[in-house]
């Protein structure tokens, strides 16, 4: 059985998402500003809210350890939150200051992804602050992303429906074509690797305008190509399905 615990209701303006960590909930919104609270009691915390974009902030999540805390907004940018102290440690811009309307942080916090309106990601080294890559991955905003269990790949989501299986190169793996009629709006991966003989395969979930979650198995056979497989199609949300 589900109840509401809490219901929090301290931002002005349209909430965007929210992200946990082992003792945190953040949330950000079109009001520019992100707030953090306590999940023992869901008081707010005292360095809240964060304030540091300029315009709407779409996007926010934790580090696996809890540590950093990560924030996208219209203003093309990513800031770096200390979840201790609630200081914003790095400003990363997206080269062309494009809009960002997501971000991921590889498992093993090295890699930072972003994705922005003009259809690019930008890959930033985490631990150095430095941009590594800045591609076009898509014609339409990418509006999803998320890292595979290991790291070492990443796959995307647009506004024309497709997920795509990139490396960390940004060199294409698997391209789902209309995945989400009307487009993706999110994804998010298993945290663990499935081994299956000489099979690797890990889950991805996936929901759209469509109404729809979708459940994919994305794996890969020694010597074969990547490939991505359909498991699941859930069907009964009404609305636009808007995370996952």
């Amino acid at each position: 059985m589900v109840s509401i615990i809490c219901t929090l209701r301290h931002h002005t303006d349209e909430l965007s998402c929210c992200a946990f960590s082992p003792s945190l909930l953040a949330t950000c919104s079109v009001d520019k500003t992100l707030r953090v609270y306590n999940t023992a009691d869901f008081s707010e915390l005292p360095y809240s809210p964060l304030s540091g974009h300029g315009y709407g902030v779409h996007c926010c999540r934790f580090s696996n350890c809890g540590s950093h805390l990560l924030s996208c907004s219209t203003d093309g940018s990513v800031i770096v939150w200390s979840s201790d102290t609630g200081e914003a440690t790095a400003v990363l811009q997206h080269p062309g200051r494009s809009p960002l309307r997501v971000c991921a942080l590889a498992p093993d916090s090295s890699l930072l992804l972003a994705g922005a309106c003009d259809g690019t990601v930008a890959l930033w080294d985490f631990p150095s602050k430095t941009l590594r890559r800045c591609s076009t991955v898509s014609e339409a905003s990418v509006v999803a992303c998320c890292f595979s269990p290991c790291g070492q790949f990443f796959v995307t989501g647009c506004t024309h429906g497709d997920l795509k299986l990139w490396d960390v190169d940004v060199s294409l793996l698997h391209a789902e074509k209309d995945a989400h009629d009307l487009g993706v709006t999110c994804c998010s991966s298993a945290p663990q690797f499935r081994v299956d003989g000489c099979c690797v395969e890990f889950r991805l979930a996936s929901c759209g305008q469509d109404s729809q979650l979708k459940i994919w198995i994305v794996s890969q056979r020694e010597g074969a190509a990547y490939a991505m497989k359909l498991l699941h199609t859930l069907t009964s949300h009404s609305a636009p399905v808007l995370s996952c």
